[in-house]
């Protein structure tokens, strides 16, 4: 029993666990929305509305594309998609995907900040939604991004947060490993809101939204940032 002041369990159905990163996983070959941009669970569907607006005529840089949804969504609401990503049958069920729906995508098998085929300055905005954690160094990938996009440009980044990946699988109120850990748990890096921030400035962005978000109970599950690139 819970002693005094203790908050009881969460529902099973409400703790956020494995499952709940596998179903957010843009890896994952499920059926997704296309009509906007799952950035997340925890955040409301209009989010991609709010922080990257019209892609119409938009050149977009996807990094991390997995099985090709965000891409895809955004090239049938008129973006002209870059998408990248270093698994080869990922790489395959995207251009499947965007075949299936009639969208021309330049797909490229390769890191987040393997981007040599990209020219300068020629990116209005770059997004990546919860693959950035396969990465440990966000320094060198928004080195890259930062030639790629052009100043005044943005860079949107969702990651499932520190909270979600160090909880106690059985109780998510429990810290499993500390959020200052630098080994990786599984094959995802644990990166802070601080490393995100830190990481934008020492590249030259600045941070202008973060978002910190829950998923039904009390652990928040996604950390979400958009950085505007800075310099001429």
């Amino acid at each position: 029993m819970p002693g005094e002041g203790t908050p009881p369990p969460l529902p099973l159905s409400l703790r956020p666990t494995v499952s709940t990163m596998s179903s957010y996983d843009p890896r994952t070959p499920s059926r997704r929305p296309l009509d906007y941009v799952e950035f997340g669970p925890g955040l409301v569907d209009d989010i991609d509305r709010r922080l990257i607006g019209d892609t119409r005529r938009r050149k977009v840089l996807d990094l991390g594309c997995g099985a090709g949804h965000t891409a895809v969504g955004l090239a049938r609401r008129g973006a002209r998609v870059i998408a990248t990503d270093s698994d080869a049958e990922q790489v395959a069920a995207a251009r499947a995907l965007a075949a299936e729906h009639g969208v021309a995508i330049e797909f490229h098998e390769a890191g987040p900040a393997e981007l040599a085929f990209v020219r300068a300055d020629q990116i209005d905005l770059a997004v990546s939604v919860w693959a950035l954690s396969l990465v440990e160094d966000l320094d060198r990938v928004f080195r890259q991004v930062h030639r790629c996009v052009r100043a005044g440009g943005h860079v949107v980044v969702s990651l499932p947060h520190p909270a979600l990946l160090t909880a106690d699988p059985d109780d998510p109120t429990r810290v499993a490993q500390s959020w200052e850990t630098r080994t990786p748990i599984g094959e995802r890096h644990v990166h802070t809101a601080e490393d995100l921030v830190t990481a934008f400035t020492r590249t030259n962005f600045a941070v202008d939204v973060l978002l910190e978000r829950h998923h039904g109970g009390s652990t928040p599950v996604t950390l979400l940032a958009r950085a505007r690139r800075l310099g001429a």
